[in-house]
């Protein structure tokens, strides 16, 4: 069955109602109402009307989603209510989220898939075949989301010498501009001390294209993960689905969001300007070209294109903004 569409006077009607419920459990105690207490906890998965939230003692347990709270998902601190001898419980309202990052439904309409990230890990590596255009198709993202963005290059044992020594020319421009780059290898354990300290007491989410070994990295991080994956199956009762996304926490600290499916996010219902925006080296820019309205296409005396000629600016990395504005034109 379709999920019913909300109008925006619905829409603010929930969230008037869950601004009271949050309101209330911060100044009522849960020992006032014993048979219905209210607690906080946090998605680790989530599935159809069901998800399955970690308490604050650790526990897992599978809640029921109240009508028209929206979307609920993994990484939402959520407020849940459950009587002491229950075994399941009843999601009231989901706190205010610091981030949430979509993708398009069949639709092309913006369906969220996690929330609260503080960093994307963009992980890529020599095979398949390294990408600019995709990591700035990323970084785009990670620009207008407001997170931290981490370039990662895994299966670096499959580099020798000299390959090594070109792709790292090829990443100057990124460090370039401000973003750290990092060598992995799972193999022979090259810096996963670095991507651990990177993760610690953050919550991130690793995005790439197929192959790149991201399941590679996750497992390398999570020494314990069949035993967590088999903690979820016990709270959903033996219905653990692998294509669900999942928060899990690292031992050293921070979490990290596994999400199948994740290549498919990529630049979408984004407008030209905030596509512009996306390249963090332009911006010192803006402003200066004679026309307001410029494209950094093909309009005279714009000052993005003189900051290439002079430089200051990739070629390379203009030409990836272009090409952007080809694929939204094109839909």
């Amino acid at each position: 069955m379709a999920q019913r569409k909300l109008n925006k006077q619905q829409q603010q009607r929930i969230r008037a109602q869950q601004d009271r419920t949050r309101k209330n459990i911060e100044s009522t105690s849960s020992s006032d109402n014993p048979h219905e207490q209210q607690f906080e906890g946090i998605v680790i998965q989530h599935h159809g009307k069901q998800a399955i939230v970690e308490e604050q003692n650790g526990h897992l347990i599978n809640c029921k989603i109240r009508q028209n709270l929206g979307n609920i998902v993994c990484g939402d601190r959520v407020i849940y209510q459950r009587s002491p001898e229950d075994q399941e419980a009843v999601i009231l309202a989901v706190k205010e989220r610091k981030s949430v990052l979509a993708r398009p439904d069949f639709n092309r309409k913006p369906k969220p898939f996690a929330a609260n990230i503080d960093q994307i890990i963009i992980v890529a590596a020599p095979e398949p075949e390294l990408s600019e255009h995709l990591l700035d198709r990323y970084l785009v993202i990670v620009e207008t989301t407001g997170l931290h963005g981490i370039i990662v290059i895994n299966k670096a044992d499959l580099l020798d010498d000299s390959s090594m020594s070109e792709i790292a020319s090829r990443l100057l421009v990124y460090q370039n501009i401000g973003y750290q780059v990092l060598f992995c290898s799972v193999k022979d354990n090259q810096g996963l001390k670095q991507l651990q300290t990177i993760l610690k007491d953050r919550t991130s989410i690793l995005v790439g294209q197929s192959g790149v070994g991201k399941s590679s990295l996750i497992n390398q991080m999570l020494p314990e993960l069949e035993l967590r994956t088999s903690e979820l199956s016990q709270a959903n009762h033996g219905k653990h689905t692998t294509s669900s996304s999942t928060l899990y926490h690292l031992p050293l600290g921070g979490d990290i969001i596994d999400s199948p499916g994740i290549r498919d996010f990529a630049i979408w219902n984004i407008s030209e300007a905030q596509i512009a925006a996306g390249f963090s080296e332009f911006r010192p820019y803006q402003g200066q070209c004679r026309f307001h309205n410029c494209r950094h296409i093909n309009e005279p005396d714009c000052a993005i294109k003189q900051a290439v000629e002079e430089g200051s600016i990739s070629g390379q990395r203009l030409q990836s903004y272009q090409d952007m504005l080809d694929e939204l034109k094109q839909g």
